[in-house]
């Protein structure tokens, strides 16, 4: 990035949550999925269907990977600041974070192109998912232990990190409490209207992101769990495809909560808007002065011609 301020480790797991929403979205969001609904069916084959679960599968569990990730750095960064305030060790975690993701995310996505699980047509037959419908041992295992390590463990640790974090705030703001007694009562209020405030947008800022997150992905977590576990007469084809729709507008909530929630990135966003608008404003002042030149040399030109003849 051109901004100094945004090349810190947090920011690098946010791109990487942006970049699982680019993949899926460029990659079969719209040039499969797309397609398939102006022919109003799969057009891709069986072949093209495991491409699409596969992808979908890396990409969406990569994210959601990657958000308890992110949880989990918050914590680090306010618990430990000092151990994440060392660039070396910094660096190592951010890969080591990176290609744990990754990695997760590829363990579970490829497991149905080996035998274990496999990829079937949503309702509406314009995407494909894992199944959860068959009930076969082997498949109802593999969603169990998917539902597990894919939804259940990252929510998990995302509860956990941000309770960690209200409690080591609560805690700080208590502890610097005592600092009240050698200020005067004016002094003292504003400290406590201070530390309210930031208890306050810190407790917003979290919940926005947990909420968003079990929005996003907790229909389709229940939709499956039914399924799975012998109520697919309640899988109706509008009851199992706007759950899917919930959980890929994650790729939309994503970057609206996790990076215009960051003040550094907000005023990196102003500080480029503004280069832009005088960059804009050079531009057409200089197509304008370009033009005027230009129109002010033919007419020189066509007087002279004029004269001459």
């Amino acid at each position: 990035t051109r901004t100094p301020i945004l090349r810190t480790h947090a920011n690098v797991l946010i791109i990487n949550l942006a970049l699982c929403d680019l993949i899926f979205s460029s990659l079969i969001g719209f040039p499969m999925t797309a397609l398939s609904c102006f022919k109003r069916h799969w057009i891709w084959g069986d072949l093209g269907c495991d491409f699409y679960g596969f992808v979908a599968g890396w990409t969406g569990l990569g994210s959601i990977t990657c958000l308890a990730f992110i949880s989990i750095d918050r914590y680090m960064a306010i618990v430990h600041p000092f151990y994440m305030l060392n660039k070396k060790s910094s660096s190592v975690l951010t890969l080591l974070q990176i290609g744990a993701v990754w990695s997760w995310a590829l363990i579970w996505s490829v497991m149905p192109l080996f035998g274990w699980g496999r990829f079937i047509p949503e309702a509406f037959g314009v995407s494909c998912t894992f199944d959860y419908l068959t009930r076969t041992w082997s498949n109802i295992c593999f969603n169990y232990v998917l539902i597990t390590c894919g939804f259940f463990l990252p929510v998990v640790i995302i509860v956990t990190s941000y309770i960690g974090i209200v409690i080591e705030v609560t805690k700080s703001t208590v502890e610097e409490d005592g600092m009240k007694d050698h200020m005067d009562a004016q002094n003292a209020r504003c400290y406590v209207f201070v530390a309210v405030l930031s208890m306050l947008k810190t407790a917003k800022v979290l919940a926005c992101c947990f909420g968003a997150f079990l929005i996003c992905w907790t229909p389709y977590a229940i939709v499956a769990q039914l399924g799975i576990n012998g109520f697919a007469h309640l899988v109706t084809p509008f009851t199992s495809e706007v759950p899917v729709l919930f959980a890929k507008t994650s790729s939309i909530w994503n970057p609206l909560i996790y990076a215009l929630s960051h003040p550094r990135y907000r005023r990196a966003v102003v500080l480029e808007v503004s280069n832009f608008r005088k960059w804009f404003h050079r531009f057409i002042v200089r197509q304008f002065l370009c033009c005027y030149c230009r129109a002010a040399d033919q007419e020189t030109w066509s007087r002279r011609s004029d004269v001459g003849e």
